[in-house]
């Protein structure tokens, strides 16, 4: 938005704690990480449920993470319990703004547009009442906006001229918020592209994002707002993308300082500075938002450091635990301090994720999914952000050599369009096209009891577990009509589908399918709950409630046969981490892991749509795991 989305003010009575994690959610909304800013609301919530502040932030988090129609709930629940002020009834109306844009045209649209100039107004009318200056400008543009919007120009300049005195009087007289002058300026341009005046918006553009610093959340809504006026008016607005440029995200690999003993050499140490030279000139001139990228000695720790004494965050994956990491591929060499290094980094990360509790694995597997969640993370960063994706690679040029390597994620980023800077190691030969990596590691387990080898592959596979809601409710008549209906119509959908699952397993009224990517899997998935929901169950003998939820995961997991059975196996830790997921899902939705959704941004699917649900206690006390919803995305009409 243009105008400030309100960081409300406290109770009568809040305690200094509440006023504090308050302060750290907003910094974090304000630094364009929704996500981060959610968790940290839900825990604050656990102590203080009842916090006016706090539930209006976790509604800001859901609008900015997607999570729109949750948002609006969050709002109107506040709303309906006498929250009047002009923060609720300002976030509130922003919800149903981007509920309006995500629709198609027609009635609902329209009710939704209606209801935001409505409830802006509302907002605005209340402001001004209260004498409330940061929270008059912040409603009465987005109501000018909405007016403009729904066709009522002559109000919309009108609240443009109000607001413009209102932004005026709060920089002349520092009545805005403490210490915050971006804001007004950013609100004085919307109102000029309102009234026409395109110079003088550009003017005020440009000072609010000198103003800005690294609050990049704030300058992101600010120009989708921006956008949404200039498309409306019939303004290209290609000068805005130059006004308001964002730095990109950025995702990095490289290969590690070249172990004691190495046959072949590619990245000695004693070329360590250089590298480090040339990685910190390319990063110096992206100045980036974020990295994103794992912790190995070498090119890791190298782009790491960088990108932290240039000021951006660090985000660092994991394929499993700090120790075990950093003793297979970290503490390489004595000389270097290697140790220390990724232990400081750590420390300063912004975020540390731990893909897999499990100590290293035989394989390679555990390496090319670690790059996909790497890669999908920074991927729905940028999306979020609005602003580009670029990646840095410290290579010797040589085609992968198998899984989870420098050659093969590089692949990966090439197949997606990631723009790439190569950091060239090694012998400096012109770099080839690299070959995609296999998608297999090859293990082998023993029989204790016959002797007997079983070979097993270890593939990255999306998996999907799902369960009829309503089955234990079934009287012992229904059964057979169950498996007569409900199953069939599953039966039906299975033969109808495109979507086809390469491995299905039935127990009773549940469903353990394995796909080959996610796309599939998740039109699947959708295209099943729409048809489950879609049926009257009453008419043919059943509860009219019957219904089913599915959950997604996308992860390693071994693949074979069953010793007993002589059937196709496919089993392994994030098999059970799927199996928690469907639990948890509400009745007639589709829920997936934070790492389906990384995957599947990483295959670049963009025909899905995933709101953030947030860190959520899966079944049988498996632990935690951020969920997404999924849905299928809406482009509206050109």
């Amino acid at each position: 938005m243009a105008a400030p989305e309100p960081f409300p003010g406290s109770n009568d009575v809040t305690p200094e704690e509440v006023a504090t994690a308050a302060a750290d959610a907003e910094e974090l909304l304000r630094s364009g990480e929704p996500l981060l800013a959610y968790d940290a609301i839900q825990q604050s919530l656990e102590k203080w449920p009842e916090d006016r502040r706090l539930r209006q932030l976790r509604g800001l988090a859901l609008a900015r993470s997607g999570a729109v129609r949750r948002a609006n709930e969050e709002l109107l629940a506040l709303r309906e319990e006498g929250c009047e002020d002009g923060e609720t009834l300002g976030l509130l109306a922003r919800t149903h703004k981007d509920l309006a844009l995500a629709s198609s045209p027609g009635p609902d649209r329209d009710q939704h547009l209606k209801a935001a100039f409505d409830i802006y107004s509302a907002g605005y009318r209340e402001s001004v009442r209260r004498d409330a200056i940061a929270d008059g400008y912040y409603t009465g543009i987005n109501a000018a906006t909405m007016a403009l919007l729904v066709g009522n120009g002559e109000s919309a300049c009108e609240l443009a001229t109000d607001v413009q005195e209102i932004c005026k009087l709060a920089i002349r007289e520092d009545c805005g918020r403490p210490g915050d002058t971006y804001w007004p300026q950013a609100t004085l341009a919307e109102a000029a592209l309102i009234l026409g005046d395109r110079e003088t918006a550009q003017e005020y553009y440009a000072t609010a994002v000198s103003l800005a610093g690294t609050h990049y959340g704030d300058i992101s809504s600010t120009r989708h707002q921006a956008r949404l006026l200039l498309e409306h008016i019939g303004d290209s607005g290609e000068w805005l993308d130059e006004v308001m440029q964002l730095p990109p995200v950025v995702a990095y690999t490289g290969h590690m300082i070249d172990a004691q003993g190495r046959a072949e050499t590619r990245f000695p140490p004693e070329i360590e500075s250089a590298v480090r030279a040339d990685i910190y000139g390319r990063l110096e001139r992206l100045k980036p938002v974020a990295a994103y990228g794992s912790a190995a000695c070498g090119a890791d720790i190298l782009c790491l450091e960088c990108v932290q004494e240039l000021g951006g965050e660090l985000h660092i994956v994991l394929p499993f635990g700090p120790d075990a990491f950093r003793t297979q591929s970290v503490d390489l060499r004595p000389e270097g301090r290697w140790g220390e290094r990724f232990e400081r980094l750590l420390e300063n990360a912004k975020e540390v994720l731990v893909i897999s509790q499990r100590p290293p694995p035989i394989g390679e597997s555990i390496f090319e999914y670690n790059n996909l969640i790497l890669t999908g993370l920074a991927k729905l960063r940028a999306q979020m952000l609005d602003t580009d994706l670029h990646g840095i690679a410290v290579w010797d040029g040589k085609p992968a050599a198998g899984e989870g390597g420098t050659g093969s994620i590089v692949s990966l980023w090439r197949d997606a369009g990631i723009p790439l800077d190569h950091v060239m190691v090694g012998d400096g030969a012109a770099p080839p096209e690299p070959v995609a990596a296999p998608t297999t590691g090859r293990l082998t387990r023993q029989s204790r009891e016959s002797g007997d080898t079983w070979a097993f592959e270890y593939k990255i596979e999306t998996m999907l577990f799902a369960d009829a809601v309503g089955y234990s409710r079934l009287t012992e008549d229904q059964i057979p009509l169950f498996f007569d209906s409900y199953a069939r119509s599953i039966a039906d959908f299975n033969q109808r589908t495109p979507c086809k699952p390469v491995h299905v397993e039935t127990a009773g009224d549940g469903m353990y399918m394995v796909f080959d990517d996610p796309e599939t899997a998740a039109r699947y998935a959708l295209g099943l709950s729409e048809r489950i929901n879609g049926e009257d169950w009453a008419s043919k003998g059943l509860p009219h409630d019957l219904n089913m939820r599915i959950g997604l995961h996308c992860g390693p997991v071994f693949v074979g046969r069953d010793p007993i059975t002589g059937l196709p196996l496919y089993t392994g830790n994030h098999t059970s981490r799927t199996a928690r997921i469907e639990p948890i899902t509400p009745p007639g939705l589709v829920y997936a892991s934070s790492a389906f959704a990384a995957v599947a941004a990483a295959h670049d699917i963009e025909s899905l749509h995933f709101s953030y649900i947030g860190r959520t206690q899966l079944a049988k006390d498996y632990g935690v795991l951020p969920l997404y919803h999924v849905k299928e995305r809406f482009r509206p009409p050109s």
